[in-house]
């Protein structure tokens, strides 16, 4: 169980506080690092990890 002092609704849903940044994070964008929850960006500047793929232009597709 997330320690509740953590967590946040500044999203709009209820979710944890990145460890190393302080933003706001939903559970499914949160990553686990050293039993803190980080952001992607936070992850990639502490491990040097990158994407094992290119991401791609997508067409057509409309938000909102």
């Amino acid at each position: 169980m997330p320690d509740p002092s953590k967590l946040s609704t500044a999203s709009g849903q209820l979710g944890p506080v990145c460890a190393i940044t302080g933003r706001a994070l939903t559970f499914a964008e949160a990553i686990v690092m050293d039993n803190e929850y980080v952001c992607w960006e936070a992850y990639v500047e502490a491990t040097g990890a990158a994407p094992a793929t290119e991401g791609k232009p997508v067409t057509g597709l409309q938000l909102g």
